[in-house]
């Protein structure tokens, strides 16, 4: 299997654990999956990822990722571009409807993103 389709597959088993909720992750150098504990106060409409495991793969992260409950809107938020301010991240959301964005903050501050596809992982 190659790694695109593996992170894929892994973005979306930890999203069926409790689609209720914004899952989140770290997505390693080497393209593996770390799921990790969401943190945030109102889970259902936010994620923070646990500092914690930030700090045990920090070395080893290529990437974070986290989902969009079945409720919420495809395409990463406002409150997305918060997160995208740590620029040595590559950031990933998905959604219940199989649709997968990376985003970032360009250099005037907007947020920007497009289709994650295996090319995101060339980069």
């Amino acid at each position: 299997m190659d790694r695109y389709k593996s992170l894929i597959d892994s973005f979306k088993n930890h999203m069926l654990e409790n689609p209720e909720i914004e899952c989140c992750g770290i997505i390693t150098k080497d393209f593996n999956y770390v799921p990790c504990d969401n943190i945030s106060s109102l889970p259902k409409e936010t994620f923070v990822l646990d500092p914690i495991s930030l700090l045990k793969h920090g070395n080893d992260c290529w990437g974070i990722f986290h989902s969009h409950t079945k409720y919420h809107d495809d395409l990463p938020s406002e409150a997305d571009k918060d997160s995208a301010i740590f620029s040595q991240y590559k950031f990933v959301v998905g959604s219940h409807s199989g649709a997968f964005y990376e985003y970032w903050l360009d250099e005037l501050n907007y947020l920007r993103f497009r289709n994650f596809t295996k090319e995101s992982l060339e980069c």
